[in-house]
């Protein structure tokens, strides 16, 4: 094999281990044992192995480890993001800490406290809150944190989505398709990621000059069995009426479909749905999901950006991008 072709994964499929072990054992892993480090060394030379200029650069008295703390990790997006961001830094022989904060600040203190014992070169952390008094305690390492979302504190690094903007987009589809009346399901009060959401749906409304009920919001944690039962007794026992649902999450949206298909209800001739993320599942849905698409792959790419320049130990003065969210246009909206 050419030396340019051959990379840690095919080193790894050629000893049938990880490419944690072979990336450790080519950096010098003390925790790798001399016979492993050995025989992957031995393999790599035989293989014409180049070590990439990347690899190199990186800081060899470091703890090698990146620390991601998520605010709710059943969020299909999140899943994705640190799927492919964990697995490009095991190529280099970094341990990724993941920890579910779950939109509890206690535990999300919990979890920063731990993760700073492991004195990670990076971390990354979508706030339970943003405002709130445990990003005090990432103060002393702001220039190696990125923050998923729109900070308080300005000084933070950070990668964000405009929510009010998806928000925006759902209600505007809707009306320009002649569904006026929505039920919105959107995040609890205190997501600013969900509160943003749900201004920009307001404003759409206010824009197009027409009425907005609040009766009509529904604030919940989302998941598709709580989706289900809010739109089930909707349905059934509410003195008002709907024609659409806009979904904070592609989540909530699976819930409606399934309370539609349970109570003979057909998607959008009856009902239009509207979801927030564009998961893989999306175009096998009957009909396909209209959702706004979540732009994960450039936030991964961002945060393996932000991440790989302090693993080079060099500093970034301010590192802020605000992404705009793109409407994948299918078949649960009813066309005018």
């Amino acid at each position: 094999m050419a030396g340019s072709n051959v990379t840690i994964k095919s080193i790894a499929e050629r000893l049938g281990v990880s490419f944690s072990t072979v990336a450790k054992a080519l950096n010098g892993d003390p925790l790798i044992s001399a016979q492993t480090r050995e025989l992957v060394e031995k393999t790599a030379k035989e293989m014409n192995y180049t070590r990439n200029a990347f690899a190199s650069g990186l800081r060899q008295k470091a703890s090698r480890t990146v620390a991601i703390i998520i605010n709710d990790l059943d969020i299909p997006a999140y899943g994705e993001m640190i799927s492919f961001i964990s697995g490009k830094l095991a190529e280099y022989g970094y341990t990724t800490l993941i920890s579910d904060s779950k939109y509890s600040e206690e535990f999300e203190r919990n979890s920063i406290k731990a993760m700073l014992a492991w004195k990670p070169e990076a971390i990354i952390i979508a706030p339970a809150d943003p405002m709130g008094k445990n990003m005090d305690l990432l103060a002393n390492v702001r220039k190696s944190t990125l923050i998923l979302g729109d900070p308080m504190d300005k000084s933070y690094n950070s990668v964000s989505i405009d929510h009010h903007h998806a928000g925006y987009m759902s209600a505007e589809k809707m009306i320009k398709c002649g569904v006026n009346s929505c039920l919105v399901f959107a995040g609890p009060e205190g997501y600013s990621s969900s509160d943003l959401y749900l201004a920009g749906i307001k404003k759409a409304y206010k824009d197009y000059d027409l009425p907005f009920s609040n009766e009509n919001i529904f604030r919940f944690k989302p998941d598709k069995q709580t989706a289900f039962r809010i739109f089930t007794d909707f349905w059934n026992e509410s003195p008002y009426t709907a024609d659409g649902v806009i979904c904070f999450c592609d989540s909530m949206a699976y819930g409606v479909y399934r309370a539609a298909r349970e109570l003979g209800i057909k998607i959008p001739q009856d009902i239009s749905v509207i979801g927030y993320d564009d998961g893989p599942a999306n175009e096998f849905t009957d009909p396909p999901l209209t959702t706004v698409r979540m732009p994960k792959d450039f936030i991964a790419e961002h945060c393996l950006e932000f991440v790989t320049t302090h693993m080079r130990n060099k500093s970034l003065d301010e590192y802020i991008y605000k992404l705009k969210p793109l409407l994948s246009d299918r078949g649960s909206v009813k066309e005018k």
